[in-house]
C-alpha cells in the first residue's frame, strides 16, 4: 500500500477513533509512521518482501545477505540492510528521518535513548487499536500481533527443533515414529482378513507367519 492510499484510509477511521488513539494519530501520523508504509513486510516464511517504488521484490535465502559482521574492522562499514534479518527482527523498522515512538533509537551522540512509549503503553494501545480495526495504522511494536505470531514461527512450539528452520536429531524413537505409526496403520488396515486367514486354518493349526508357542 502506497503512502497516498494509507493517508486516505487512515483520514477516514480516525474519526471513529476514541481520544487517545486521535491524539497518538495526531502526533504520530499513519501515513508516516504505520506498519502500512514500512518497506519491509516480512512472512512467515523467513522470505521478507521488500517494497519499492512501484516494484515488488521477494529475495530468497540464497541472495540474501548474511546478517553476521565479517570483521571487527568491517564492523559499522555499512549501514545494516533489513532484508538479512529475521522476519520478526525486519518488522521492527524505525525510519532514520522519523524514528518509530515504539523502538529505541540512536541519538547524536552515539547514546540509545529509549523508546518514547513503553511497553505498557505500547500494549494498551496496541489491544486499543485491535479493538477498533485499526492496529496497522499503529507503528510496529513488540507488542503488535504480527510480530508476535513470527515470534511464535521462529521459535516453534517451545521445543527445540519446531521452529522455522530448526533441525535436532532426537532420540531413536522420535525419529522412527512415523515409520513405526505407518506401519501399524498398515496392519490395523490388514486386521480383518488376518483374522479371516487365521479362523479358515483352524485357529492357528498351520499358521506360518510366525512361530508357534
Amino acid at each position: 500500500m502506497s503512502a497516498q492510499q494509507a493517508a486516505q484510509t487512515s483520514h477516514e477511521v480516525v474519526s471513529k477513533l476514541p481520544a487517545r488513539l486521535r491524539n497518538f494519530f495526531a502526533k504520530y501520523p499513519p501515513q508516516i509512521y504505520s506498519q502500512l508504509v514500512s518497506p519491509v513486510r516480512p512472512t512467515l516464511e523467513n522470505k521478507p518482501t521488500t517494497t519499492t517504488e512501484g516494484e515488488n521484490s521477494t529475495p530468497t535465502e540464497s541472495n540474501l545477505p548474511s546478517p553476521y559482521t565479517p570483521s571487527r574492522d568491517a564492523k559499522g562499514a555499512k549501514p545494516a540492510d533489513p532484508t538479512a534479518w529475521s522476519p520478526s527482527r525486519a518488522f521492527l523498522y524505525s525510519n532514520p528521518e522519523h524514528p518509530n515512538p515504539f523502538l529505541p533509537r540512536k541519538g547524536p551522540n552515539s547514546r540509545w535513548w529509549g523508546p518514547r512509549y513503553g511497553l505498557r503503553q505500547q500494549a494498551d494501545l496496541v489491544k486499543l487499536a485491535k479493538k477498533y480495526g485499526v492496529e496497522e495504522l499503529l507503528p510496529p511494536s513488540r507488542k503488535s500481533t504480527t510480530y508476535k505470531e513470527l515470534r511464535r514461527a521462529e521459535r516453534g512450539l517451545a521445543i527445540k527443533g519446531t521452529g522455522i528452520g530448526q533441525k535436532v536429531k532426537g532420540h531413536k524413537w522420535e525419529r522412527t515414529l512415523e515409520s513405526r505409526l505407518e506401519e501399524r496403520k498398515k496392519a490395523m488396515l490388514e486386521m480383518p482378513e488376518l483374522i479371516r486367514e487365521w479362523k479358515e486354518k483352524g485357529h492357528g493349526r498351520g499358521w506360518k507367519k510366525w512361530p508357534k508357542r
